[in-house]
């Protein structure tokens, strides 16, 4: 490993623990686009986030930014079902 490389790596790790989920997303995206080619492999490894995150964030970059709405990490009903919606589910099965 390079000094270059490895100073990145440092940078990265140090920067994803203060992002949310999305922005995080999307610095992993945009880091991968910089590297090229292996680039989202490297950024995992190197991050922990998982490749197909990595190629969302870097389809969110190529859709534009301004499409997702600015005071929510998630859209409208992305994310888990509530426990009660899940426990209402199985009672019905």
């Amino acid at each position: 490993m390079t000094t270059d490389q490895a100073i990145w790596e440092n940078h990265a790790t140090e920067f994803c623990q203060h992002l949310d989920e999305r922005q995080r997303r999307w610095f992993a995206g945009l880091l991968s686009e910089v590297l090229g080619w292996g680039g989202t492999k490297q950024v995992s490894e190197v991050t922990g986030i998982d490749p197909k995150t990595i190629r969302q964030g870097r389809l969110d970059i190529q859709a534009g930014l301004d499409n997702f709405p600015k005071n929510r990490v998630r859209n409208e009903g992305a994310g888990r079902p509530e426990l009660l919606k899940k426990s209402q589910r199985l009672k019905q099965s």
